[in-house]
């Protein structure tokens, strides 16, 4: 099986990286190919590294959105947790076709606690097909739906809804951490994301919303990653409960 496990990175979050690299080769028990995103904070010590890191790195230019887009980025309504992290776009790249050189990809945030193994998570894969954990949890489910990830109160949203019928989907996924066949990459994806979030500036979670967006409304593709199995959770961004041990959470 070709498969890569890819992070994302600027320079404020490459503490983040190390902490969580060093989980997922020891706990995790992963010996495979690791890619690591960055942009250009980071591109003069790109070689240094890979060196001390043993993982490819792979360069994306910075992202730059229309003045539109700008004009809108902070003024959105939304929680603070969002605000000044444009850098958070950069994950449109994961749907580059520089990645099509695998089979299957596996995204990690930087940040995410890793405990045990991740093999369980890996041997879910499925064929052309986007795994990732539905965002709505415990009461939440079926109530939320992807129209609560833009500001509705946005001049833009209500065509995005009329085009989308964004309020009648209850169910979407995080950007946290996702599985897929990269036969889900098209040549335009990346272009295609892009034009999304200039056109419809009023994420208010930033690529998590446009992501979302595109694999369920323009190119369906998204599943469900399971969430357990008899003796372990798999991922969620919370715990939900200290009855078995977790892979993969992202609280802190």
């Amino acid at each position: 099986m070709s498969l890569c496990i890819v992070f994302f990175c600027n320079s404020k979050y490459f503490p983040k990286f190390k902490q969580t690299l060093h989980q997922l080769r020891n706990a995790g028990e992963y010996k495979g190919e690791i890619v690591l995103a960055i942009g250009d904070d980071l591109l003069d010590k790109k070689e240094s590294i890979q060196n001390e890191y043993d993982v490819t790195v792979k360069h994306f230019p910075d992202i730059v959105f229309n003045d539109k887009f700008l004009s809108y980025f902070n003024t959105i309504k939304r929680d603070g947790l969002w605000r000044n992290k444009i850098f958070q776009y950069h994950k449109f790249y994961l749907f580059d076709e520089y990645f099509k050189q695998w089979k299957y990809i596996f995204y990690l945030d930087c940040g995410v606690k890793i405990f045990r193994p991740i093999q369980t998570i890996i041997d879910c894969k499925c064929e052309n097909t986007m795994l990732a954990r539905n965002d709505p949890w415990g009461p939440f489910i079926n109530k939320w739906s992807l129209a609560t990830q833009f500001d509705m109160e946005c001049d833009v949203f209500p065509p995005m809804n009329q085009l989308f019928h964004l309020d009648t989907i209850k169910n979407y996924f995080q950007t946290t951490i996702m599985l897929f066949d990269t036969q889900i990459i098209e040549s335009t994806t990346f272009q295609d994301l892009n034009d999304l979030a200039n056109k419809y500036p009023c994420s208010i979670t930033n690529d998590q919303a446009i992501i979302a967006l595109y694999y369920i409304c323009i190119n369906p593709k998204w599943k469900e990653l399971p969430i357990e199995d008899d003796t372990q959770y798999f991922y969620d961004y919370k715990p939900r409960n200290n009855k078995k041990p977790y892979i993969i959470h992202k609280w802190h």
